[in-house]
């Protein structure tokens, strides 16, 4: 295969399993999990591929671009705080996790690392539908990343506090959502380039889950809070 059928962007690698721009599946073959050999948020991985299942309730996998999975996305149903686990491949070890802060006046998600301790804190902008505007600050108020979307939030570019670009994220059915409307949105799929090995991974991961939920998965998560 010479170019993604999704969005045409040329395929260097005929082993490729995912398109590195917009996240989109180029084989149907069955995937195998990671043997765990570096990790979920090992800093030297370059993409994440984030596929959500169950109707944009929080669980999903994570696969790098050899197509293997390297993490796991688990939610926790019926929780006021909207609680999605990040976990490696085995399902069993947690690294983070990511939930909605109940007493916000503007929708904000909180990231913990794997003893509960708060590392990040997301906010989105109030005025920034169009052009969703996002930021994460860490638990003294310092400003660590800001996320600015594109039209309607369909892709979104990361900037570290220096306003160098961190990472690039990628909504691989915008089509569907842009045409259909979210009618028949049951998960969303995105592609995460990263370019700084210095970020943090479970920061980045966090902050893309919490850009999720606040700017795409409004009107299905309210059912479960």
């Amino acid at each position: 295969m010479d170019s993604c059928p999704h969005c045409g962007e040329k395929i260097d690698s005929p082993d490729a399993k995912f398109c590195t721009k917009c996240g989109q599946q180029l084989t149907t073959e069955a995937t195998i999990p990671s043997s765990g050999r570096s990790g979920l948020l090992d800093p030297s991985r370059k993409y994440y591929f984030i596929k959500e299942r169950y109707w944009d309730l929080g669980y999903g996998d994570i696969y790098d671009e050899k197509g293997d999975i390297i993490g796991r996305m688990h939610r926790r149903l019926i929780s006021l705080r909207a609680l999605v686990e990040l976990r490696e491949a085995d399902n069993e070890t947690i690294v983070g996790a990511v939930h909605r802060k109940i007493v916000a006046v503007r929708p904000t998600y909180d990231i913990k690392d794997a003893n509960d301790r708060l590392v990040g804190r997301v906010a989105k902008k109030i005025l920034s539908f169009f052009r969703p505007s996002l930021w994460l600050q860490d638990e003294k108020g310092k400003k660590l990343l800001t996320a600015k979307g594109n039209l309607f939030g369909w892709n979104f570019k990361i900037f570290d506090a220096k306003n160098k670009l961190v990472a690039e994220v990628s909504k691989g059915d915008a089509l569907r959502d842009m045409f259909i409307g979210g009618v028949f949105d049951f998960s969303d799929k995105y592609a995460v380039h990263v370019f700084k090995d210095d970020v943090d991974r479970l920061l980045l991961l966090g902050f893309v889950v919490a850009i999720d939920n606040i700017v795409h998965d409004k009107k299905t998560i309210k059912l479960f809070r």
